[in-house]
């Protein structure tokens, strides 16, 4: 038997697309609060353009990459960020998307899953987190 013990809950709605959790960025003195999906199938952390646009983010002059998923690719850039969720904060490389209206944000594996500890117990609705060292 194995015990796991983590540094905070965090209670999510159900939601059928996903698990939405709060998300805070920064980029420079910017600071915005928006939702994302935990992705653990997902490659990289995805924001829309119009976080990035609230952002500052020079977004066309970041790191170029093509995501390709169920319905086709995206074109993103990749941006260092302050990513916060919960207690956790840590400087993260994320993606923003080229164009508008992207319909969610991801938590992926690159820029976010690997650095918490993370525990979940969907039929609760209850994400458990602590630094990924502590």
């Amino acid at each position: 038997m194995k015990q796991l013990t983590f540094a905070e809950e965090l209670p999510y709605e159900d939601d059928e697309d996903g698990i939405p959790i709060s998300v805070v960025l920064t980029y420079g003195d910017k600071t915005i609060r928006t939702d994302a999906k935990v992705d653990p199938g997902a490659a990289v952390c995805l924001f829309s353009y119009e976080d990035g646009f609230d952002l500052n983010v020079p977004i066309e002059q970041g790191i170029p990459i093509t995501l390709g998923g169920l319905t086709g690719t995206l074109e993103a850039f990749g941006h260092e960020v302050t990513l916060q969720t919960g207690h956790l904060v840590f400087q993260s490389i994320v993606y923003f998307s080229k164009y508008p209206n992207l319909p969610r944000n991801l938590l992926g594996r690159r820029g976010w899953l690997r650095n918490p500890r993370m525990g979940l117990i969907d039929y609760d609705n209850l994400l458990y987190l602590s630094a990924y060292d502590s």
